[in-house]
């Protein structure tokens, strides 16, 4: 790509008036959406964004991980609900399905801060549910905005401190020893607004070593010194020593006994420990109506060990960065505008180690020794230009530097210290008109790529250590239209149709010790249609809907695997104002394949869960009992597919029926 877009980009930026024309108001209830990394009002957003709200996130659910208030996404895949060792995955419009553990391919953000690393992994074990007040998802190609491995976007924003000071605590008991204990209190006095919250989190789990035990502290302050100034403080903390790995199953060891664990983890105690914090500062300026300076700052130090078949790898990494975006709203040649401009530097530091397995501990050969370094450096520029009313384009351009370095201190294999430079620039066009608060039509052209993480740059054994000179990055080019707004005030539609074209494709494959290797595929293609439905029946009941259908293919006809070709979802809930609420949700799992060469299919199964709450007002406190039920036809549904796993171990099975419940006790002042 020409450096012409963002040189006319700067020029116009700096061109514009000085004479501002005052911001426009939002509307009541208009939704300003945060995941297209500049704060848009939904409606003049030319992507495909899903929101989903506190009451949704909260409210009679056992807040145990962000899988539960996913389920009316479209597009969005949700796997790895019940192995915390193997972390949540999630992919979207098929981006990070063949991911071998955690979040890869899409960019996680929370309150600003990236969950997501420099090399492209992301993973979430800092985040409590008990304490998010939004999530909001992305659907498409958002390397312009994010850079590597932003498929798509996942961004979640926590509770800020409410105005009226309050204190709640919360426990959670349900089958297969689950026990989570979250209290949580905030407030604000004068210019400081604060919000704390502590979890601790035991399970035994359905399947044999799948226990899991977790402590999670999270606080956040906001100091408002003027009226045109803030800052916000984010501190965040994890001590998760235990998260058993029970394995994948061949198809006929879960027919025998689904709640087995895979005889090499469990002789090799398979399960990882997890230690982490991270503090993170952000500083807002408004200069006058028309100039605003955001900066960011953050440190995150984590310290891991996993045990797996034959290996236990452990490091300690750093990972920090900085960022800054200028924004301006003055007008451009008369007509409305915004331009940002903005750069941000990351760096990743990991100590690595990697031991023979001594019953789940590490052994006293040494497999690997090295230290990886990543140095990730992006600059971007936005401009937003309504052409005439209600029809607005918006134009992005983003480059992108990430060095990956490794210094070998393990000789006896050869020396496998080296370095690999990736470079690449990202754009995004789009067209949105909205000729009325309750609709919006869209178009768009949107690009991404997914640099290889150090993991996935790992040689096998023999082979040297150190990165992989063959491995490249992926690269995506992607179309999309939509339409979203209300019929009648009653009935909320969101519709797009997208196309994306792939090209070296990173595919990941299992040696006979079950570790996970990349290797780059021929070029594939994904097209879907997503469409999502809420109805307000009554002034009480609300339904919701949705579906997508997705085909991706490679080169000769094969069906990309671990993305399903259909999805479905939908739920119905009665919220009444007393405070009582019922909700019964059905989702579709499966429907895809396990393999490259498409011979192992996961066959669809549905899944129904059900909860009730209610809100009992005593006096200053507030009594919040709730009761839930997950898998309540016990559906024996496929929880995890591990693709192009070795020995045909591609199953995790989902728990069956299991009963939850609890209780919260709050006061507010």
């Amino acid at each position: 790509m020409s450096w012409l877009l963002p040189g006319t980009l700067l020029s116009l930026a700096l061109a514009q008036s000085p004479s501002p024309e005052p911001e426009t108001p939002p509307s009541p209830g208009e939704t300003t959406v945060v995941a297209p990394r500049v704060p848009t009002p939904l409606n003049r957003t030319p992507s495909a964004v899903s929101v989903v709200e506190g009451e949704d996130i909260q409210t009679g659910r056992p807040t145990l991980g962000m899988y539960e208030s996913l389920v009316g996404v479209p597009g969005l895949v949700v796997q790895s609900r019940n192995n915390a060792s193997q972390d949540l995955r999630l992919s979207l419009r098929g981006f990070g399905a063949r991911s071998a553990f955690g979040i890869r391919g899409i960019t996680v953000v929370v309150d600003g801060f990236p969950e997501t690393l420099p090399d492209g992994q992301s993973n979430v074990d800092l985040l409590d549910m008990a304490m998010v007040s939004r999530i909001e998802v992305l659907r498409g190609l958002a390397s312009s905005l994010y850079g590597n491995a932003a498929g798509g976007v996942v961004s979640l924003t926590t509770e800020d401190g409410p105005e009226r000071p309050y204190v709640e605590a919360r426990t959670v008991n349900g089958e297969y020893g689950l026990w989570k204990l979250n209290v949580k209190g905030g407030g604000t006095s004068g210019p400081v607004r604060w919000m704390v919250g502590a979890s601790r989190l035991a399970q035994t789990g359905w399947r044999r070593q799948s226990a899991t035990e977790q402590v999670l502290f999270n606080g956040k302050v906001g100091w408002t010194p003027g009226e045109n100034s803030e800052l916000t403080a984010v501190l965040s903390l994890v001590d998760a020593p235990k998260a058993g790995d029970p394995g994948a199953l061949t198809e006929e060891e879960l027919e025998a006994d689904p709640r087995q664990a895979a005889p090499l983890n469990l002789a090799a105690r398979a399960g990882e420990a997890v230690r982490q914090g991270r503090l993170g500062l952000t500083y807002r300026l408004r200069l006058g109506e028309a100039h605003a300076l955001e900066a960011r700052g953050f440190l995150s130090l984590r310290g891991f060990q996993n045990a797996l078949p034959g290996v236990v790898v452990a490091f300690d990494r750093t990972f920090d960065g900085v960022s800054a975006r200028y924004d301006n709203r003055a007008p451009l040649w008369g007509l409305r505008s915004r331009f940002s401009l903005g750069a941000e530097v990351q760096s990743q530091a990991d100590r690595r180690e990697n031991h023979d397995n001594v019953e789940g501990r590490p052994g006293g050969a040494v497999q690997l020794d090295q230290e990886e370094n990543v140095l990730a450096l992006g600059v971007f520029a936005q401009e937003e230009l309504e052409l005439v009313e209600h029809l607005t384009a918006v134009a992005g351009v983003r480059y992108d530097v990430s060095r990956y370095a490794v210094e070998d201190f393990l000789k006896e294999d050869g020396d496998g210290t080296g370095a690999r430079t990736f470079q690449q620039p990202t754009g995004r066009l789009g067209l949105i008109w909205a000729p009325r608060e309750e609709v919006s039509v869209f178009t768009s052209f949107t690009q991404a790529f997914e640099a290889p993480t150090t993991t996935e740059l790992a040689l096998p054994p023999g082979a040297g250590g150190g990165l992989s000179r063959e491995l490249r990055p992926q690269r995506s080019n992607g179309v999309e239209v939509g339409a979203r707004g209300r019929i009648w005030s009653r009935l909320r539609y969101d519709v797009a149709l997208y196309s994306v074209w792939l090209r070296d494709g990173l595919v990941r494959y299992e040696d006979e010790s079950t570790r996970a290797y990349y290797r780059n595929t021929a070029r594939s293609r994904h097209v879907g249609a997503e469409v999502a439905l809420e109805a307000r029946v009554t002034e009480w009941l609300r339904l919701r809907a949705a579906y997508n259908a997705l085909r991706a293919t490679v080169e000769g006809g094969k069906r990309v695997p671990g993305i399903p070709t259909h999805q479905v979802s939908a739920e119905a809930m009665y919220q009444h104002a007393s405070g009582a609420l019922a909700a019964v949700e059905v989702f579709s799992t499966g429907g895809m394949y396990a393999d490259d060469a498409n011979t192992v299919r996961v066959p669809m199964a549905w899944v129904v869960n059900a909860r009730l709450a209610h809100r009992i007002p005593i006096g200053g406190f507030e009594l919040s009992p709730f009761l839930g039920l997950q898998n309540v036809l016990s559906a024996r549904a496929i929880d995890n597919v591990r693709v192009n796993a070795s020995r045909g171990r591609y199953f995790e099975p989902t728990p069956p029926r299991s009963l939850h419940g609890g209780v919260g006790v709050a006061h507010r002042w």
